[in-house]
């Protein structure tokens, strides 16, 4: 992912793991997600710069969501299956 943001395994245990340790149930992983978009709502609410247009911040959120989903599926996908033989000399 590019802009900086580096994402990983561990960072998402660990956030889980802080959100979990206030409410157990987050150990769901659909629980958990809630927790995630009632965090960005509330920061979303306290922000107070002239001029953010806060539902129009939270729709570019929720594309960069769908591009952050599809990037790693595609991520997780396997490698495709070579085929054939290549052998040195071989045209």
């Amino acid at each position: 992912m590019s802009g900086g943001i580096q994402l990983s395994s561990e960072m998402i245990s660990d956030i889980k793991a802080v959100i979990a340790k206030h409410d157990p149930a987050a150990d769901n992983d659909l629980y958990f997600m809630q927790y995630l978009s009632a965090v960005t709502g509330y920061v979303l609410a306290h922000q107070d710069q002239a001029g953010v247009d806060k539902k129009g911040l939270l729709g570019d959120l929720s594309h960069f969501m769908g591009q952050v989903l599809d990037q790693v599926e595609q991520d997780m996908k396997p490698a495709e299956d070579a085929f054939g033989v290549w052998k040195p000399g071989d045209s």
